[in-house]
């Protein structure tokens, strides 16, 4: 009888183990599940796309359960969407730039038990203290730099489209807000680089999405003589590469390899951009996820990239080589490891005033 007894307990004991162990490895088999919420649309072939590009790279690479709210322009809407994915049983809760950043922070502190990430931007631990949000920020005043470094050398390539007598480039941002003038001011000093009597003709659309506008105002710069335009303007930018095609002028995209995203379905018009200042969001995000999963990155800091990690620069892509002389191309490659290395020092928007930005504007004026 206690013979039986001791076998009893003993598969007992041992099925108890085996439990445990199945329960374990399905834990460990339960794909990780992130959300990003965008605060506009994607289609915008620039920044929304490119973050959720890397959506698409935890699904495919690390088998992650994703999902993307597009969450328009109306603002009113976004608290109820930050809450809703915050109760539900998301791993990872992500959303970028500065017109949410006040919000998420609010929302990251109401949940302490989730995780977030903040891309665009660094999250203030004076206000999360929770410990509970990661940020993603990036030097993108260090990619404009090369824009305008590129730009400014284009000027004397020789190029049948652009008029060496005419010192005049041009800027179209979508808004003037401190992520956008980021862009301005690391284009204005890589063109003060190559040359400070180089003039800049500056405009903003006013909005993210506004591709007429857009068009309007890229067009008025080239009439104005502006040889190149540098456009991070958001979904917006569609209006200026038309723009750029129907003046038969060069082009800067941004964020994305524009270039690339064109050259799919208009050869022609691609033809005219010949770089974009790339912004590798979706790349970012991945090693965001990707660190936050094996604990090599934490919710409870900033990280900043910039040239030397990769996560900004020029798009060298077929288009750049074919239009872009070899010796401005090896040029931009020496200014690149001055940044880097801490020769070139880029300045940045945030710690500028609006006047500050208002006269550097200014004395860029032809």
């Amino acid at each position: 009888m206690k013979k039986k007894v001791v076998i009893a307990v003993v598969l007992l004991t041992f099925a108890a183990v085996l439990g445990a162990v199945f329960a374990v490895s399905a834990q460990e088999a339960a794909p990780l599940k992130v959300v990003y919420l965008v605060n506009g649309s994607l289609g915008d072939k620039g920044f929304y796309d490119s973050a959720a590009s890397g959506m698409y790279q935890m699904r495919d690479e690390l088998g992650a359960e994703i999902k993307i709210i597009e969450m328009g322009r109306d603002e009113t809407s976004y608290e109820g969407n930050f809450i809703d994915v915050s109760e539900q049983d998301w791993d990872m809760i992500i959303s970028g730039t500065w017109s949410v950043k006040e919000l998420a922070q609010e929302i990251a502190v109401q949940f302490p038990d989730k995780n977030y990430i903040f891309f665009d931007g660094k999250v203030d631990y004076d206000v999360v203290s929770t410990n509970n949000m990661m940020g993603v920020n990036y030097l993108s005043n260090e990619g404009s730099f090369m824009a305008g470094a590129l730009a400014a050398l284009m000027l004397d390539s020789g190029d049948e489209k652009i008029d060496p007598e005419k010192r005049i480039l041009g800027f179209v941002g979508s808004m003037d807000s401190p992520n956008i003038n980021d862009f301005l001011v690391g284009y204005i000093e890589g063109i003060k680089y190559i040359d400070p009597e180089i003039k800049l003709m500056t405009s903003y659309v006013g909005s993210f999405e506004d591709v007429p506008k857009a068009l309007e105002m890229t067009k008025q710069l080239y009439n104005q003589g502006a040889q190149i335009v540098f456009a991070p303007a958001s979904q917006s930018i569609l209006g200026a590469v038309t723009a750029a095609a129907d003046s038969n002028k060069y082009l800067i995209g941004c964020d994305q390899d524009i270039w690339a995203q064109v050259n799919e379905s208009d050869p022609k018009t691609a033809s005219v951009i010949i770089s974009s200042a790339l912004k590798k969001v979706g790349d970012s995000l991945f090693t965001a996820v990707s660190g936050f999963a094996d604990g090599s990155m934490t919710a409870d800091q900033n990280y900043t990239l910039g040239l030397k990690s990769g996560a900004v620069g020029l798009a060298e892509n077929d288009n750049f080589v074919a239009v872009v002389p070899e010796d401005i191309r090896a040029q931009l490659d020496s200014i690149s490891e001055k940044v880097i290395n801490g020769e070139i020092v880029v300045g940045t928007s945030f710690t500028m005033s609006t006047e500050e930005i208002a006269q550097l504007r200014d004395e860029m004026k032809p």
